[in-house]
């Protein structure tokens, strides 16, 4: 496994991830789901609806690392270890590269483009059948592939600058400096489009973000030569103002390619519609703060926590706390609410040091207390 990734919406716990669990972070990988129904064209009433399913199962992909074996290869292509990619004329079929290669080389160096594509067809399928919660949870896996294809690190044989002397870039871009300045990253919509040939859509995005790899290993040299180190404020403020104007290109090219492709599978499946009644569903809001159950439950690395913010309580103090079942406090954060709707916050029991137990997570905002508990399975 070689690729990382962490989430957060309204705030984030900062913690460091180990490059063998995630990509994009799941920061990342939440905003592009959680962006992409922005570009779904209007005839595809209620789609729009499923932002937030696809933001809190943007990781899903990641989290089958640890009990498939098979899953962490799908999401990076070590595409510079093929002397066809070097040449400029690599081909697209897996077929032509096992016969040229052999599978366990190719099986080696990721199959990213074609577990996108047959994540895609996947989903194709389950819109025909009209399975629509198999539907929504392959469109979240998709989405997940997509946005690892417009991670430069996710490209390569030096995924983690461990040929440059770089070691460690890759939770550093990916993760801490996106933790830091996800604020920044905005998304504009735009019109999708129909995706006649998936893989070659796929391969061509997986080019340009590649073009960016020299820039992204540039910028890390600068900001730990200004800084000094690659672990300070300083470090990462350097990094992202060298690496803002293409990161902020990427999010917003692969939620917009994210939604192409689930538009494309749609009309692939016959443009079905939703029923009314699940989308009245999904159009439901709720009107008081809710404290959603964390996600997965057990976990034994990170996991993920959701509440809902009406627009009343914008403005005021939510405090965020975990505790063991003695109250022996783990961690507190404060925050002004500074948007309304759904929020997640990353929790990571693996840098906590957590030992096997149940653990208690609480908000509070003003007098109003929520608590739900937790169990980590180390």
């Amino acid at each position: 496994m070689k690729k990382l990734l962490s989430l957060v919406v309204s705030f984030v716990i900062l913690f460091v991830i180990s490059k063998e669990i995630f990509g994009w972070g799941n920061v990342g990988h939440s905003l592009i789901n959680r962006n992409s129904t922005r570009h779904f064209p209007q005839e595809m009433v209620g789609y729009q609806l499923w932002s937030e399913f696809l933001a809190q199962h943007a990781s899903d992909a990641d989290y089958r690392k640890s009990s498939d074996p098979t899953e962490g290869n799908k999401h990076f292509i070590d595409i510079d270890n093929y002397q066809e990619f070097l040449s400029g004329n690599f081909p697209y079929s897996i077929d032509t590269l096992i016969s040229r290669y052999g599978w366990d080389y190719v099986w080696q160096q990721g199959i990213l483009p074609w577990a996108t594509k047959y994540t895609f067809d996947s989903l194709t399928a389950a819109l025909q059948r009209k399975d629509w919660d198999r539907a929504k949870s392959i469109a979240a896996d998709l989405g997940h592939y997509v946005a690892d294809g417009h991670q430069p690190l996710h490209i390569t044989r030096n995924y983690n600058g461990q040929f440059t002397g770089q070691r460690g870039i890759h939770s550093r871009y990916e993760s801490q400096m996106i933790n830091r300045f996800q604020g920044e990253i905005t998304f504009s919509s735009e019109a999708v489009v129909y995706v006649n040939e998936p893989i070659d859509y796929i391969f061509n995005y997986l080019f340009e973000s590649y073009s960016y790899l020299d820039d992204l290993l540039r910028a890390d040299s600068i900001a730990k030569s200004i800084a000094g180190n690659t672990d300070s404020e300083l470090y990462y403020t350097t990094l992202w103002n060298y690496t803002d104007d293409f990161t902020k290109a990427l999010f917003q090219k692969a939620s917009n390619r994210l939604a192409s492709l689930i538009y494309s599978a749609w009309i692939n499946a016959g443009s079905p519609a939703l029923p009314q009644t699940l989308v009245e569903e999904l159009n439901l809001v709720p009107t008081k703060i809710v404290l959603y159950q964390n996600y997965p439950n057990p976990f034994n690395y990170s996991t993920q926590i959701k509440y809902f913010i009406p627009k009343d309580f914008v403005g005021k103090t939510l405090t965020f706390k975990v505790t063991d079942t003695l109250g022996k406090e783990i961690t507190s954060i404060t925050n002004q609410i500074k948007t309304d709707g759904y929020h997640q916050i990353e929790f990571d029991g693996y840098y906590h040091r957590l030992t096997s137990g149940i653990y208690i997570y609480t908000i509070q905002i003003g007098n109003y207390i929520e608590s739900k508990k937790m169990e980590y399975i180390k």
